[in-house]
């Protein structure tokens, strides 16, 4: 972090309002945390971590995990912003993060999943996926993997090896997300499917632009492009949606918290799913 961006911080000290909408999170290359409520836009400074340029987010209901790209981990209180402890797992470089049940999973270059304790950032176990990682994604009691291989793997988050789930066969994974049930999964040339979280079969394709961070809110996909601009998409289309969000930084991690009590609730399955 450049010592100009360490004197902007006193600027950005502010407590973090109330919000109405989901919560943005978004990090990068200056290791600031910056949040916006979905509802009206409006950044402002929620953490810092200052080792480094931040590679990967995640949350559960109690804590913030972020990643340098050092390797660094910070665990931060997820309603006050407030740093709990720092970690290194010594794993190498961390691309990806995911948090469930409880449990911390930090994917790397190596193409490691390692599982960590979330207080202490002790190596539990490993899990090995045959790419380097560049996504990973908790959901409905699995952990998705996505990597260079423009292959996603999948595996049970309690145990189990990684074993192949479905194919972009194209480049890079970059982000796998959920909407409505589905996972979107977008590659490094802008490429976004739709794919069922059940059997991997891949339902819709579409572009939507070179990125290399996408994330999900209320049936939208938020995407980042260079100079801030943050654009949204039609989840099920692809299709540009009026609106956006202006970062005020750069931007290599995005996060969305539900923040909507009546969205807390475990999903309803789809049975039998639709096609």
């Amino acid at each position: 972090m450049s010592l100009r961006s360490l004197s902007l911080l006193p600027l950005f000290a502010l407590a973090a309002p109330a919000t109405a909408g989901d919560r943005l999170l978004v990090a990068g290359p200056d290791g600031f945390v910056m949040q916006a409520d979905t509802d009206d836009g409006v950044f402002e400074y929620f953490a810092c971590q200052c080792s480094g340029p931040i590679r990967a987010l995640a949350a559960d209901e109690q804590r913030l995990y972020t990643a340098d790209e050092s390797g660094l981990m910070l665990v931060i209180d997820v309603e006050s912003g407030a740093v709990e402890n720092f970690l290194f797992p010594g794993i190498g470089q961390i691309n990806a993060l995911a948090a469930a049940g409880g449990e911390l999973f930090a994917g790397t270059e190596d193409g490691q999943v390692a599982r960590l304790d979330p207080l202490s950032g002790q190596v539990l176990d490993g899990r090995l996926v045959p790419t380097s990682v560049h996504a990973l994604f908790a959901h409905d009691g699995f952990l998705f993997a996505g990597g260079a291989d423009g292959a996603i793997y999948r595996a049970p988050v309690a145990q189990g090896d990684f074993t192949y789930f479905t194919c972009f066969c194209f480049s890079t994974i970059r982000a796998i997300v959920e909407d409505a049930d589905d996972l979107v999964i977008v590659d490094e040339f802008g490429i976004a499917a739709r794919v069922s979280d059940e059997s991997g079969e891949v339902l819709t394709a579409f572009f939507v632009g070179p990125t290399n961070v996408m994330a999900a809110s209320d049936g939208r996909l938020l995407l980042y492009y260079d100079g801030g601009t943050i654009p949204l998409a039609d989840a099920q289309t692809g299709q540009p949606l009026p609106g956006g969000f202006q970062s005020p930084i750069a931007v290599d991690a995005m996060l969305v918290i539900d923040e909507r009590p009546q969205q807390k609730s475990p999903p309803v399955r789809r049975n039998p799913r639709k096609p």
